[in-house]
């Protein structure tokens, strides 16, 4: 008798998963809303490993301990964040910002609405686990997701099939899709978007850029008007992010010639923003091919130096974070030497360096090209001012993003009230390098760009002519468009003599007629992002492509 009492107090019983309901519960509800993509498999080991009875307690704190472990593993593969090989290849960068700016970069990871819907299935999980057997639930609910490619045949086949008018509707629309893709530049896209035709299809955009070229002049003509051509490539500014905090209506924008609504920059990071601006003579290189090396028949500086225009090059910093002057001239045949900052601090920037003020950078170049002999000058200006973790000058608090946006566009219509008073003709390009994310999105936080997704790549790229005055301003060009339309743009104001008459030699709508189009793709050195089908995926660290849940 006293042995069979003993053997059912030490008897092990199946106590459910507790608070892990609290766990899978909050997995499935993220992975439903887009903010997970669930392992399935992974999910159900660990169930099982936490929902094994087991008797000793010691045994059972060191299976908790693994588990959280284990759980905190999943959740990070699961989830959007960078993944580890993208923080190694940035760590020497994060090693030189500042303190306080790394702080604010991580408080931008806490989301208390989560937090807050954490801690109410904490709550209510209490209130009914008395009343409900909530591991049932959990387990037959991962069982459903579990089996559900099983019988998901079956209830397409019960589903009702489109009337005829709608599939004669979509088989006319596929049509005029494949036609459009005929006219254009653009590659098609027919299959369907797995992994394998993805990859297939990535490899194909690239092998037919590398064979693209914008259209440019051997030489000038002897009696065509001079110009100078600046291009300004603005640190942090997109559509999305004029639009986030009120500016895309911004008075500036309004006086521009030309528009690009649907420009994609095709990377989140300054450096590959800048070599692809610069290197835009060729078409839209892979980010590992953009590193290889020089090609000055792509390069935008040396081909306008081949007609007769001297080189200049601003910036509002010292261009060594990251190496990135030093690049640039490296890889794309930036020819200038950097002179050393001597403009009044504006702001100290994410790395502690001063930034200098956009004013007194722009007059430093009005002066400069004033003293050039032939009135042809060939400008590139960098400017960081709206980066992310940006100080008001010897402040410790960081600086808003609106006021430095509304700051940078009020400077930029200065610099167009100057030129157009200086008298001379100039033709401004301005390509913003990326986007700042001022708002993220289920896949990344505010201010993270380690993907490059389409909220931070489609940038308003802009172009004045200043010294004409075109009659049909302003146009706008809607079709997908990179890098290789600016340069074929350019190319064409060169061969047109577009400066030759006060009104322009040609009218706008036939000077950005047909300019080449480029699909929207876009690279960082660990992550793509593709718009195919009218859909955009993206691929982390060679892993499979997965839909980009906005």
């Amino acid at each position: 008798m006293a042995a069979t009492e003993k053997n059912k107090q030490t008897k092990v019983k199946w106590t459910g998963l507790g608070l892990w309901n609290v766990f899978f519960i909050g997995e499935f509800l993220l992975g439903g809303f887009g903010y997970l993509s669930l392992n399935l498999l992974q999910n159900v080991l660990l169930l099982v490993f936490v929902l094994f009875p087991i008797g000793n307690r010691y045994l059972r704190w060191f299976r908790t301990l693994v588990a959280v472990v284990c759980a905190a593993a999943l959740v990070y593969s699961e989830s959007w964040l960078p993944g580890l090989d993208s923080i190694r290849g940035n760590f020497h960068n994060l090693a030189a910002m500042e303190s306080g700016y790394l702080l604010d970069s991580a408080l931008n990871f806490l989301n208390f609405e989560m937090i807050g819907a954490g801690i109410a299935l904490i709550i209510i999980y209490y209130a009914i686990r008395d009343y409900i057997r909530v591991t049932t639930f959990t387990v037959g609910y991962l069982f459903i997701l579990l089996c559900a490619p099983l019988w998901q045949p079956f209830v397409a086949q019960l589903r009702a099939p489109a009337p005829a008018t709608e599939v004669v509707a979509s088989v006319d629309n596929a049509k005029k899709l494949a036609e459009e893709e005929k006219k254009s530049d653009l590659i098609p896209q027919t299959a369907e978007p797995t992994s394998k035709n993805l990859d297939e299809w990535l490899k194909r955009f690239h092998d037919t850029e590398k064979d693209r070229r914008a259209e440019w002049p051997d030489k000038l003509a002897k009696d065509s008007t001079p110009f100078d051509i600046l291009l300004l490539n603005i640190c942090s500014l997109s559509n999305d992010d004029l639009k986030a905090v009120g500016l895309e209506n911004h008075e500036v924008l309004k006086q521009f010639n030309i528009r690009f609504e649907n420009f994609n920059s095709a990377t989140s990071y300054s450096g590959p923003a800048a070599l692809r601006l610069l290197k835009s003579v060729c078409g839209q290189p892979s980010h590992e091919d953009l590193y290889e090396g020089r090609n000055p028949d792509c390069e935008i500086m040396n081909r306008l130096a081949r007609l007769g225009y001297n080189q200049h090059v601003f910036m509002d910093h010292s261009g060594k974070y990251d190496n990135f002057y030093q690049s640039l001239r490296h890889l794309a045949g930036l020819s200038p030497q950097l002179a050393e900052m001597k403009y009044p601090k504006r702001y100290d920037s994410f790395d502690e360096e001063p930034i200098g003020d956009a004013r007194a950078v722009f007059k430093d170049y009005e002066n400069t090209i004033a003293a050039d002999k032939g009135g042809r000058s060939a400008t590139f200006i960098n400017m960081i001012a709206l980066h992310d973790g940006n100080r008001f000058a010897n402040k410790r608090r960081l600086a808003p993003f609106k006021p430095r946006a509304q700051a940078m566009l009020d400077d930029l219509g200065s610099l167009i009230t100057d030129l157009e008073k200086s008298g001379r003709k100039v033709m401004l390009v301005v390509v913003p390098e990326h986007g700042a994310a001022e708002k993220g999105d289920k896949v990344q936080v505010a201010h993270l760009r380690d993907i490059p997704s389409p909220a931070i790549t489609h940038v308003p790229a802009l172009v004045k002519f200043i010294g004409v005055t075109p009659a049909d301003s302003p146009v706008t060009v809607d079709t997908k468009t990179s890098y290789l339309a600016v340069s074929s743009l350019i190319g064409r104001v060169l061969e047109t003599n577009y400066f030759g008459k006060p009104e322009g030699e040609v009218p706008l709508k036939d000077l950005v007629k047909d300019l080449p189009q480029t699909h929207s793709v876009s690279e960082n050195a660990n992550a793509k992002v593709v718009n195919y089908k009218g859909k955009d995926y993206v691929k982390m660290d060679n892993k499979d492509w997965r839909e980009y849940a906005k």
